[in-house]
């Protein structure tokens, strides 16, 4: 596929109407200002760096899939090389670590897995995900993590992937993808490992007995949704 560039024309007449919004950063007007240019513009003329074409070919069990939440698309946006594009439709496939965008809306079948070297950071809905390269943590896994503020100048930071396992039903071969976390931890401008009840405890000594009365109360999540069960306790710890 080639390279998709953006046109000169694109930066001349976006600098020129967003001497007006100057007093806003990124603002809903400054966000709608892009939007219109991108449309009006079409997907050509993006800063992206044209990836290779997203295929999946998976058959997998009981509806199982390889994606942050589903195999549906959903508003989203990215900072790629620096510049921010909105209204994008995206998904984020866990399993390989890469996001995915449809260029040309629902209708098109069209997947582009958008080159990971020039993304800064990318949000689909509400949630926020950065690039996690080099910290010096034990089996640190890098790559995109969800970016989750916890107050007091806090913050978690939540890798979603997911392992296949092969299965063989009816004499047809199938794939289970299987949900994994990674959690980490800024505080005190320090990051670290947060995947178990040890490592949390030794951050945080003087609120053992909240954390142990969390563990007994809400056992059920931590068993159904570990991430939404760890960044639930690190926020009761912190509030």
């Amino acid at each position: 596929m080639k390279k998709i560039q953006k046109k000169p024309l694109y930066f001349v007449l976006i600098g020129i109407f967003l001497n007006f919004y100057t007093a806003y950063s990124q603002s809903s007007n400054e966000i709608s200002v892009y939007n219109w240019f991108d449309k009006n513009l079409g997907v050509e003329s993006l800063d992206f760096e044209n990836g290779p074409a997203h295929l999946n070919f998976d058959k997998t069990v009981n509806n199982n899939n390889r994606y942050y939440i589903s195999e549906n698309f959903k508003k989203g946006s990215i900072n790629y090389n620096g510049q921010d594009y909105f209204d994008l439709l995206l998904n984020y496939d866990t399993y390989n670590d890469e996001i995915v965008l449809k260029p040309y809306g629902e209708s098109n079948t069209t997947k582009i897995n958008i080159i990971k070297e020039n993304v800064n950071y990318f949000k689909i809905g509400n949630e926020k995900f950065i690039k996690l390269e080099t910290l010096n943590i034990p089996n640190f896994k890098k790559g995109y993590y969800e970016e989750v503020l916890i107050g007091n100048d806090i913050t978690v930071f939540v890798k979603y992937y997911k392992e296949k396992k092969k299965i063989n039903k009816d004499e047809i071969d199938l794939v289970e993808f299987i949900p994994k976390y990674e959690f980490v931890l800024l505080k005190d401008n320090k990051y670290s490992s947060v995947n178990n009840k040890k490592e949390i405890l030794a951050l945080f000594p003087n609120n053992k007995r909240k954390i142990n009365d969390f563990y007994l109360l809400h056992r059920d999540l931590k068993s159904e949704n570990l991430a939404l069960f760890t960044k639930n306790l690190l926020k009761y710890i912190n509030n």
